[in-house]
């Protein structure tokens, strides 16, 4: 298409889709497009705004790196993650609240024992000592449950982020099972936000 301006650049990209196959991702992103460019056209962005945009994007992509992700933390200060995990899983008001994974969380945390373990590895700060229980939404206690816990540190950081980092030297990453009143019970740090 020639002479593209602003009220015909956008179908103008959304013709180019027209030969992808009928599915999902053709409908997010003629939506991606759509939304996007009405956010250009509402805000009157400029091409200084534009490049500043693509220079954080940008930078947020070069920190990146096997055991840091920016771009989820980014989702998560947008609000976006916890959207998109409340939307998928919603729950009763009695329930726990969903919540994102992150770009911290270890997928095979050591299991430590349910009651009194100490998770914090060699991390220092003010101790502090958790219990929990796990229930249905009605009250009832679940035996069994396998509880997934990682934090940061007195200084807000997660291991993961120290260079070096290794799974076998992991602190403040832990899988509890509850005991038969559905309890458990850690020493740990406060963490700092």
């Amino acid at each position: 298409m020639r002479n593209l301006n602003e009220e015909n650049i956008t179908q103008a990209v959304l013709a180019r889709l027209v030969d992808m196959p009928e599915n999902r991702l053709k409908s997010i992103m003629v939506k991606l497009i759509e939304h996007l460019h009405a956010f250009a056209r509402e805000t009157g962005l400029t091409e200084q705004e534009w490049k500043q945009g693509i220079d954080f994007l940008t930078a947020t992509g070069h920190k990146c790196n096997a055991t840091r992700q920016e771009f989820i933390l980014l989702s998560d200060t947008l609000g976006l993650s916890q959207l998109v995990v409340a939307q998928n899983h919603q729950r009763s008001k009695s329930a726990t609240e969903q919540t994102v994974f992150g770009p911290f969380h270890v997928p095979g945390a050591p299991e430590v024992p349910s009651h009194g373990a100490d998770i914090t590895n060699g991390a220092v700060g003010e101790p502090c000592f958790v219990s929990a229980r796990v229930s249905t939404t009605s009250g009832k206690p679940i035996a069994g449950a396998l509880v997934d816990v990682w934090q940061a540190d007195a200084d807000g950081y997660y291991d993961v982020q120290f260079d070096g980092w290794k799974a076998e030297n992991a602190s403040l990453h832990a899988q509890l099972v509850t005991g038969e009143e559905g309890t458990l019970s850690m020493r740990t740090v406060f963490p700092k936000s």
